[in-house]
């Protein structure tokens, strides 16, 4: 039985989907843009925290300033772009971050590295656990183009 465009189609986007979620599994960087009090994109550099595949990014930040800044940022406004590379290869995704205040899930993704920052660990006051949740992915991988939309 010969397969569908259709199916053809879902075969290759989950294809991609599995190749995205190696390579970010590669990657300790990525880039994480949030949105400033003047509407214009923001992008840092941060270490990955955990990645549950490109679904769900975790990164480990500071609330340092009260007027600016990415979680400054977050707090007025959750819409966010994630990017990270290998090689050739890229993955940029468009989604949502949240706040984890869930101390267990906090002193899992939790570095000693961190602890410069970070003098009591997660007790500090300025230290933030944010999870960007993907809402669409664009991969650029093997030379394979492809945008999906996400729930």
């Amino acid at each position: 039985m010969e397969k569908t465009a259709s199916q053809i189609q879902k075969e290759r986007t989950k294809e991609l989907e599995e190749k995205a979620n190696e390579l970010i599994k590669k990657c300790n960087v990525a880039t994480l843009t949030s949105i400033n009090e003047k509407g214009y994109p923001r992008t840092c550099l941060l270490s990955i925290a955990r990645a549950d595949g490109f679904s769900d990014v975790y990164f480990v930040t500071s609330k340092r300033s009260d007027i600016n800044g990415k979680v400054t940022h977050f707090e007025a406004n959750s819409k966010a772009s994630v990017c990270y590379f290998l090689g050739g290869d890229s993955v940029t995704l468009i989604g949502e971050v949240e706040f984890i205040e869930d101390k267990e899930l906090q002193e899992a993704v939790w570095n000693e590295t961190d602890r410069r920052f970070f003098k009591k660990g997660i007790e500090d006051p300025k230290f933030r656990l944010i999870k960007f949740h993907t809402k669409e992915a664009t991969f650029w991988i093997e030379g394979k183009f492809r945008t999906c939309k996400y729930k």
